[in-house]
């Protein structure tokens, strides 16, 4: 015999082929935590409950509304099917109040809004949605530090202009500001514990001595002090992110890190909006992502299309050269594109095999490819001379042309001397 069954706000019932009732659960506890397991097509306590009552009144095969769900219990040993809609489902839908009673639809407007905000936290709460917000915090983080290591070095600058030629990078020019503070306060053991070589420090001992700077008060030196240290505090901390990342991958993505790295594997995930998004797109779309703008240009004006977007960082790709990028990027995002799917629907690790196989194409690209294409010479276009066709008067005139326009002539003076002739006679007359 078969039984049809479907849930509501308040439990999980049971119908014959008929439509009538034969059976029913209330849920215990949360209700709203049951529905949800049963709309994401997990069998909750009540559910598998009314299946061993209904197998055990002669009840042989099942059938629900879900199919994820009817494939769970199949699972679990129960005959179930998906169906949708079934004749449960329908009894439930059609007259609610039979159910629920009067107040059935307060009680599926308080259920509705507590499953919409358990799936917002899960969506909030969702592994990937944290390594997007990491990765984008390490942009904000860069773009702060880039703004704060150029007033510090114009600040600092006003006092020992010479320095910010002498240590071109940045993490090496804030870590002297926040260790030396004033120039007069430079000595070799300093310098050295910076890790600089004797040929920079004899450099900077040099350029202290003989520098044009204004002399920097105590003042004005514990202020630029707590700047450069400010900015050292902001580099630890982009140095944990990246740490938090690579770990974060490894249990998000480790398929598609494998590939491309940490950083690049979060920033694409940022890029499609979710592991989800980026599993769902095709190869072509992935190998674009952040060139938006010229992939438009090209589709708006006819320019060239974007052979590579964000993947441009990965080092194969930028270390080649022009004529063989294009063709690495595709190679690179049909693979990104099989590791995102398999880290999102089903979590096997290949990320090796998949490196491998990338590696391969490359090398063979590279051997195939050596040289750039020949490009195409502009076929120079011969200008052909205009035959005359005897417009706007311009040109030699055309045989039996100069005729006709004496003839129009002649007509046209002919006319005119005709009414000179009747305008004498008419004063003669008078």
């Amino acid at each position: 015999m078969k039984a049809y069954l479907s849930e509501n706000v308040r439990g999980v019932y049971a119908f014959d082929e008929a439509g009538n009732i034969i059976a029913s659960k209330p849920f215990t506890g949360n209700a709203e935590a049951k529905l949800n397991s049963l709309l994401n097509g997990e069998p909750c306590d009540e559910l598998l409950a009314i299946l061993d009552e209904l197998k055990s009144d002669g009840y042989d095969e099942f059938i629900v509304e879900d199919g994820e769900l009817g494939r769970r219990l199949k699972e679990l040993g129960y005959n179930a099917t998906g169906e949708f809609p079934n004749i449960a489902g329908e009894r439930l839908r059609a007259n609610p109040a039979e159910f629920l009673g009067e107040n059935w639809f307060e009680e599926y407007f308080n259920v509705g809004v507590a499953l919409t905000r358990m799936r917002i936290q899960e969506q909030s709460g969702a592994r990937d949605k944290m390594v997007i917000q990491a990765i984008e915090a390490l942009d904000d983080i860069d773009k702060v530090t880039n703004l704060l290591i150029s007033r510090l070095r114009e600040w600092y600058g006003l006092h020992f202009p010479e320095l910010d030629e002498l240590l071109p990078k940045h993490e090496q020019y804030v870590a002297f500001v926040r260790t030396v503070g004033s120039r007069e306060n430079l000595s070799g053991e300093r310098l050295a514990e910076l890790g600089l070589s004797e040929a920079k420090a004899e450099k900077i001992l040099n350029a202290a001595k003989n520098s044009m700077g204004a002399p920097l008060g105590k003042f004005d030196e514990g202020i630029i002090k707590k700047l450069a240290g400010e900015i050292t505090d902001l580099y630890r901390l982009r140095k944990e992110i990246e740490d938090y990342l690579e770990k974060a991958m490894d249990e998000v993505a480790p398929n598609v890190k494998a590939l491309v790295g940490a950083k690049l594997g979060a920033r694409l995930l940022s890029l499609a909006g979710g592991l989800k998004e980026l599993a769902l797109m095709p190869a072509s779309t992935i190998q674009v992502l952040g060139a938006e703008k010229a992939l438009f240009r090209h589709l708006r004006s006819g320019a060239k299309p974007p052979k590579h977007g964000v993947i441009f960082q990965y080092p194969e790709i930028n270390r080649s050269p022009w004529w063989q990028r294009g063709k690495i990027a595709r190679a690179l995002s049909g693979k990104l594109a099989i590791a995102a799917r398999v880290d999102y629907f089903s979590g096997e690790y290949i990320g090796e095999e998949l490196k491998q196989e990338v590696e391969a194409r490359i090398r063979e690209i590279k051997e195939k490819y050596p040289n750039p294409p020949k490009r195409k010479a502009k076929t120079e276009k011969k200008k052909e001379k205009k035959k005359f066709k005897g417009k706007k008067g311009k040109g030699k005139p055309e045989k039996g042309r100069k005729f006709e326009k004496r003839d129009k002539r002649e007509k046209f003076k002919g006319s005119k001397d005709k009414g000179n002739k009747k305008k004498k006679e008419k004063r003669g007359r008078r």
